[in-house]
């Protein structure tokens, strides 16, 4: 993979996240100040992202936890795991074993919806992760981990998403994870496009249908 692809990759994403200049349907008046200005409601999603690792198809999970306001900017926390078993061999000493390839971060994160019409939705999400990766190798004592070290990611995305009833979002989306820092005692490739599927409880408007029921029978 060339070096300049990533940045090629970001630059495309920058021109897509603002194509909504051109949109009728975005209100262009809606500013983080007044968005901020409004209280905000719990939200949480689980996020399966596949990924690659050195030419490799890598399964990322997430779950993310945040608050939501005016369903335009979600601000929130997430942690994430590789969740495909991806093996390479290791030396320990005079012995050499089969190692599984293991990631996990916890990531901030914050994202914006610019583009609402009817029950599409489509948002940019963007979140920056620190965390470690290792090699776990399975023995007859139990797991080892080994050759642990500090990872920082930066991954840049596009999503969207179909709400079902008001108070289920599925969809998808594409992004991009960036390695800011890597772990040198793993040689692998963990820069790489990333392909979202994404599922979401919108508790806001589950509130309001309950308290809506909750009316409707007194």
């Amino acid at each position: 993979m060339s070096r300049l692809t990533p940045w090629i990759f970001l630059f495309a994403m920058f021109l897509a996240s603002h194509s909504h200049v051109c949109a009728q349907t975005i209100n262009l008046s809606d500013s983080l100040y007044r968005v901020l200005r409004h209280k905000p409601v719990p939200t949480a999603k689980l996020d399966t992202r596949n990924s690659f690792i050195t030419g490799n198809s890598a399964k990322v999970y997430g779950i993310k936890v945040g608050l939501s306001f005016r369903k335009t900017l979600t601000i929130g926390l997430g942690y994430n795991w590789i969740g495909t078993d991806l093996t390479e061999p290791v030396r320990i000493g005079p012995q050499v074993f089969e190692s599984e390839i293991r990631m996990r971060y916890i990531a901030p994160f914050v994202e914006y919806s610019f583009y609402k019409k009817g029950n599409w939705e489509a948002m940019v999400p963007v979140q920056l992760g620190f965390g470690k990766s290792f090699h776990r190798i399975n023995t007859q004592n139990g797991d080892l981990n080994t050759n642990m070290g500090r990872v920082i990611l930066y991954e840049p995305g596009m999503s969207i998403e179909y709400k079902i009833f008001g108070i289920v979002g599925v969809g998808g989306g594409f992004g991009y994870r960036l390695m800011l820092k890597n772990n040198k005692s793993i040689d692998q490739q963990f820069t790489s496009p990333v392909y979202v599927l994404r599922f979401r409880l919108i508790f806001d408007e589950i509130l309001k249908q309950a308290k809506a029921y909750q009316e409707g029978k007194e």
